[in-house]
């Protein structure tokens, strides 16, 4: 929907950003082609997918970096698929899991999320070190209701804003969010979750971005569906005893 005045914005407010890691839900061809031609993406950030878009079947999420990192990618089906990326890191491990989990348009679509969190994080269980995982998690309830599997990770917003909705997908302000609303209900569909091994990534700062309409649309056009989440996670030294 009016790709061409809603990427440019969306492209200017990730560079506004200033993030060190990305996650995109739902990159396209197209996306990957115009977030590639980017001379800001070209010239610092690592990206998860080839110029070519092989992976990219009609949509796909991404992860995007300003230091190299290892990568690898469980599909759970031709349109479901989650991407971890780990990086060392002043001397510690940091994996990151960028999901999209099934919404509820799908038939038996509880069930599928729990499968498909549950199965990133017995991977992420196995690893060494901290991780997150980040992304559209299409639940409604409360998260450790939905998906009982994380419940030993701190949902930064929770954490640092638990009187604030945070609302990530918002149909009551976001006409975009309103044409792709089922029931016209504001959810927080979109969060970070943090699970720090010694107790040394510590969550700072949470916020929302591209939450105004693009300048010079009369149709109130916003970048997306939904909202970007913003956090910032500061690395402690390790309390572990040496």
């Amino acid at each position: 929907i009016q790709t061409e005045k809603r990427l440019p914005a969306i492209f200017e407010e990730l560079r506004k950003s200033d993030a060190d890691i990305i996650a995109i839900q739902e990159a396209t061809p197209d996306f990957l082609k115009f977030l590639l031609a980017q001379d800001w993406i070209r010239d610092y950030y690592y990206v998860s997918e080839s110029s070519t878009g092989d992976n990219i079947q009609s949509f796909a999420n991404l992860l995007l970096s300003r230091l190299p990192f290892t990568l690898v990618e469980h599909k759970f089906s031709i349109q479901k698929h989650v991407l971890v990326g780990s990086w060392f890191i002043n001397n510690e491990l940091l994996h990151v899991a960028v999901v999209h989990l099934t919404s509820n348009r799908a038939k038996n679509a509880v069930e599928k999320r729990k499968h498909q969190l549950r199965t990133v994080v017995d991977y992420l269980q196995q690893q060494s070190g901290s991780y997150c995982i980040v992304g559209d998690f299409n639940t409604i309830n409360n998260l450790e209701d939905d998906l009982p599997s994380v419940s030993n990770f701190i949902d930064i917003w929770k954490e640092l804003r638990p009187d604030e909705a945070g609302y990530t997908f918002n149909p009551t302000v976001n006409p975009l969010a309103e044409l792709m609303s089922l029931e016209g209900e504001a959810a927080r569909f979109d969060r970070i979750l943090l699970h720090s091994q010694n107790a040394n990534w510590i969550p700072q700062s949470v916020d929302l971005f591209a939450c105004e309409a693009v300048a010079n649309t009369e149709e109130k056009i916003f970048p997306s569906d939904h909202f970007g989440i913003r956090g910032v996670v500061n690395l402690t030294p390790s309390l572990r005893t040496p």
